[in-house]
């Protein structure tokens, strides 16, 4: 019964203003991965590369594959590849993101045996501490690639605090030791790419794009900064219906583990959507509100695992009226941060039972 409606004009949209502050139009790499950030991972992909998306990436091979398997033949990136999953990598023409001596040593000894060439690219951290090479690792990283048959597209890092006060002292300190990995390589390879910023990035630090940028959660509507969000449109929108209407007395319990009371006579209204669908039990009695008839009704009691209950004590409302879980006006980032969490976690959540509809 739950509904999730995505509108494939304000993904075109927010692609079409990224590309606008983006230096080069075809730098854009759009970041799909968590089947697209909840949105439907084959049919979003399938319209970026529609609208010119000429690389995009995933968190995994299996996701990588699906891509394949769905007739998308655009280059592809997989962030964080198994090491023993190579062989679907090469198979599926995947580009691999390189982060490990590990992995680098295990695909190089791959590649050696098929006699094949690949191309790759390498991750550095130079601050997150999440991923990635050392600085100190790049003599050791070079000197294994010098005669690989590997042709490294890209050298990239992450930033830590991309959407923080610009200019703070950990990210000059991340840019400073990205423009010395740069050097390295440039001397190596002329040819290769160069990419730092994620969506905030884009935003926050356009002198520093340089060659590429992955867009995730910005293609989706959100930036992280509500400024920045003027220039975006939320691309999907989660409504649902009420089932059922309870009328409650004054001191009696509601949900799990008697996890509201009525403080006095009150009516309920039942939601079908829980949280083995994306709305987690942290919803509980945080003030988190959604929307029925342009009116606010507060989520209450426990989340249920197919189920969440509100007070709609307040509203004119009957079984089968529409419930907004959030939309344009009231986007899944307020709808998130009411209950402490953040759109990421939210859209990427949302599980297989909420029906995707794809809207023009």
């Amino acid at each position: 019964m739950a509904q999730l409606n995505i509108y494939l004009n304000r993904l075109e949209h927010n692609l079409n203003f990224l590309k606008s502050i983006s230096p080069d139009k075809n730098s854009l790499i759009g970041v799909v991965k968590a089947n697209a950030y909840g949105h439907g991972i084959i049919e979003i992909s399938k319209k970026l590369v529609s609208m010119g998306v000429s690389r995009l990436s995933v968190a995994s091979v299996s996701e990588g594959k699906l891509l394949r398997e769905n007739d998308i033949n655009c280059n592809i990136i997989v962030y964080y590849p198994d090491p023993f999953e190579l062989n679907d990598i090469i198979n599926y023409s995947l580009e691999p993101a390189i982060y490990s001596k590990r992995i680098l040593k295990k695909i190089i000894k791959l590649l050696d045996k098929s006699k094949r060439d690949f191309s790759v690219h390498l991750k550095f951290n130079t601050g997150l501490n999440r991923l990635g090479f050392k600085f100190e690792d790049i003599e050791w990283v070079i000197k294994k690639i010098d005669k690989a048959r590997l042709r490294v597209l890209s050298v990239y890092s992450h930033l830590s605090a991309s959407e923080d006060k610009k200019n703070n002292l950990n990210t000059k300190k991340q840019l400073k030791i990205f423009n010395e990995i740069k050097s390295k390589f440039y001397d190596l390879n002329s040819e290769i790419k160069y990419h730092l910023l994620n969506s905030s990035g884009i935003f926050n630090y356009p002198e520093h794009q340089y060659d590429w940028v992955r867009s995730g959660i910005s293609l989706y509507g959100y930036s992280n900064n509500s400024d920045w969000d003027k220039n975006l449109l939320p691309v999907a929108e989660l409504k649902t219906k009420i089932i059922q209407i309870h009328n409650v007395k004054k001191g009696e319990c509601v949900g799990y583990n008697n996890g509201w009371i009525a403080k006095k006579k009150s009516k309920i209204a039942i939601i079908p959507i829980g949280h083995a669908d994306g709305i987690g039990r942290y919803f509980k009695n945080r003030n988190v509100t959604v929307k029925i008839n342009q009116l606010k009704a507060p989520i209450i009691g426990n989340i249920c695992m197919d189920i969440f209950m509100i007070d709609v004590s307040h509203i004119q409302c009957k079984e089968w009226d529409e419930v907004v879980i959030f939309d344009q006006k009231n986007p899944a980032n307020i709808f998130a941060e009411s209950a402490g969490t953040i759109s990421y976690e939210i859209l990427s959540s949302l599980g297989n039972r909420i029906k995707r509809v794809y809207i023009s």
